[in-house]
């Protein structure tokens, strides 16, 4: 598999049970996914009950795999009770731009004007 062919993923899951990421992970790798990050899953108590669960194991991948490996890895999962919840997306692309453009040079303020020098300009346009 070329490099040229992978994209990047990240995939949010919810697990019944701990032990059942040990299983998920293997179900990704199965399906030649090579991971870049990993946060662990951590219990928590959900909104909703989710398949009769009220809390659930929560974490998230990154991994980069071909597009292709995609639809049978989404059969995979689907097919694990284990597997609460699943999301598949292909995280936003950080754009970096150098400007080069040199900033617009300010240009130096009006010189202070006395008060007797205003009172004399107001005198002469009251005129």
């Amino acid at each position: 598999m070329s490099d040229e062919s992978q994209k990047e993923y990240e995939i949010a899951f919810l697990l019944s049970s701990l032990e059942a990421e040990r299983d998920f992970e293997g179900a990704l790798r199965q399906n030649h996914a090579e991971f870049t990050y990993q946060k662990s899953a951590v219990e928590q108590r959900l909104a909703y009950p989710i398949k009769k669960h009220t809390s659930a194991y929560f974490g998230f991948y990154n991994f980069k795999t071909d597009p292709a490996n995609i639809k049978a890895m989404k059969d995979t999962l689907a097919l694990n009770a284990n597997v609460l919840r699943y999301m598949i997306i292909t995280p936003p692309v950080k754009i970096v731009s150098v400007s080069t453009q040199a900033r617009p040079e300010k240009k130096p303020a009006a010189a202070a004007v006395s008060n007797q020098a205003l009172e004399e300009k107001l005198e002469e346009i009251l005129k």
